[in-house]
């Protein structure tokens, strides 16, 4: 699929990373548009992928581009916590510095097509 990749975290649990922007579709059976300007980021456990969910894994979170790429400001890049009561659904500093320079990519190449 377009604009996505996989990270694996520190305990090599495999995640979807897939950045969709204004008029693409997602959710579940993709029954909604993106609306907004600024990009969304998704997260799934690729882990779960062709069990009970699709192809891209267990649905886990939505952010904004900007949230994401915010982790790297700073002297010390840190993790992400993509929910606190499941302990594997965790992100380490070295997967996020990784996920955000594909996001930056995903980004760079949309303005590039741009017209």
């Amino acid at each position: 699929m377009k604009n996505t990749t996989i990270i694996v975290n520190h305990i090599l649990r495999p995640f979807t990373v897939k950045v969709l922007f204004k008029g693409d579709k997602y959710g579940l059976n993709d029954c909604l548009t993106h609306d907004k300007d600024e990009p969304l980021v998704e997260f799934y456990d690729f882990a779960n992928a062709g069990k009970a969910f699709g192809p891209l894994g267990q649905f886990v979170s939505r952010y904004y581009a900007s949230t994401i790429l915010g982790l790297l400001r700073g002297d010390v890049p840190c993790g992400l916590d993509l929910q606190c009561d499941e302990p594997v659904w965790k992100i380490d500093s070295a997967a996020v510095r990784m996920m955000c320079r594909f996001v930056e990519l995903c980004m760079s190449n949309r303005k590039a097509v741009q017209p």
